[in-house]
């Protein structure tokens, strides 16, 4: 069980640390909107997605 909660803890940092580097580093020289626009929906849909698994198999 120990295994599960650092994968869950460790999936969420990474969620983390895609939000800050990707828009910081690599979405500064975009000139356009779209590939902001675009990371931004997937990166809801999969943060949104991933917390709606981790709740369904919460217990306690």
């Amino acid at each position: 069980m120990v295994t599960k909660s650092w994968l869950a803890w460790g999936w969420l940092g990474l969620l983390l640390l895609i939000n800050m580097v990707v828009p910081w580093h690599f979405l500064t020289g975009h000139t356009r909107f779209s590939g902001a626009f675009l990371f931004w929906l997937v990166w809801t849909a999969v943060a949104v997605a991933s917390m709606f698994v981790l709740f369904l198999r919460w217990r306690e």
